[in-house]
């Protein structure tokens, strides 16, 4: 396999996308030196055409690009690096992709959305309406009468495989989504089901934390030993759910003060925060532990 940087005078375009997501991240440009130094260091390295020289991704944000697979196109002049996005930010001007905005839309957004459907599940019957942000489809599911209720309880519940739909006893998140639809079910209001799987590093990075934290490592330091923040989630989908659902006033069910923080920011008053608190087991005492002390899990 061959790459004709010849074709445009040197330079090759680079399509750079987030292995674990899909999301197309950014478009930038190799010679055949950024192209080696990318193979070599497995960190992305462009050709900055602003600057005329080699630039690697991240060298003064950190938000470096760990290089996963490459691939080249048919014609052999276009490359695709497939990457480990650092710091969740690959826009200089703070977005996660460079290409956040739609030319068809008066927003920023491209998320799409599902009809409303019932659900009736054991906890109770509910609508359910999903929401697509490129690669990632998120849940809203709601009360009968959600609608109807001026100020509705609502959880924001990140995605846990593991704890969901296994039954893990090493977190606390089966507990809480079940403690949360149960009280919607009763009292009415929302559940977004945020699907960023272990705080959006993935389903095999989770698992490769799990193993760090079998030989003694916390939650956090084990997502920190893997080169990612202590959380990568991105709640842009969220702030997207809550504006369509018309939300004004909530009761938000969290422990968590950055979702607190995040509700406010999106201009959404928090009427009362209703506690997320569930059995403790030996296997996820350190986990709260660690999300009290590091995290400021409200516990």
């Amino acid at each position: 396999m061959n790459i004709d940087f010849k074709k445009s005078n040197g330079l090759v375009p680079v399509i750079a996308q987030e292995y674990r997501t899909n999301e197309i991240l950014m478009l930038g440009y190799m010679n055949k030196e950024a192209f080696d130094l990318t193979i070599e260091t497995k960190i992305v390295h462009y050709f900055s055409r602003s600057k005329n020289r080699i630039w690697k991704k991240g060298e003064e944000s950190g938000h470096i690009q760990k290089l996963v697979d490459l691939r080249v196109d048919c014609d052999e002049d276009t490359i695709l690096v497939i990457v480990e996005q650092i710091g969740n930010t690959a826009c200089h001007t703070g977005e996660k992709s460079c290409f956040y905005r739609s030319y068809f839309s008066d927003t920023n957004s491209a998320i799409t959305q599902s009809v409303i459907a019932n659900l009736p599940t054991k906890y109770g019957n509910f609508d359910i309406k999903a929401y697509k942000d490129g690669s990632q489809e998120h849940l809203a599911i709601m009360s009968k009468n959600f609608s109807d209720i001026e100020i509705p309880m609502v959880r924001i519940h990140s995605e846990c495989l593991t704890g969901d739909a296994i039954g893990s006893l090493k977190c606390d998140c089966s507990n809480q989504l079940g403690l949360a639809l149960e009280l919607i079910s009763a009292q009415g209001g929302l559940v977004i089901y945020h699907r960023q799987e272990g705080r959006n590093i993935g389903l095999v990075n989770k698992i490769n934390a799990y193993n760090l934290q079998d030989q003694g490592y916390n939650t956090i330091d084990a997502n920190l030993k893997l080169g990612f923040k202590d959380d990568e989630r991105d709640y842009g989908a969220i702030g997207f759910i809550l504006k369509d659902l018309n939300l004004k006033s909530i009761k938000l069910i969290t422990n968590n003060p950055k979702k607190i923080k995040f509700v406010e920011d999106c201009g959404i008053k928090i009427d009362e925060r209703i506690p997320a608190i569930t059995k403790i087991n030996k296997f996820n005492k350190n986990y709260l532990q660690t999300k009290k002390d590091y995290m400021g899990h409200i516990l």
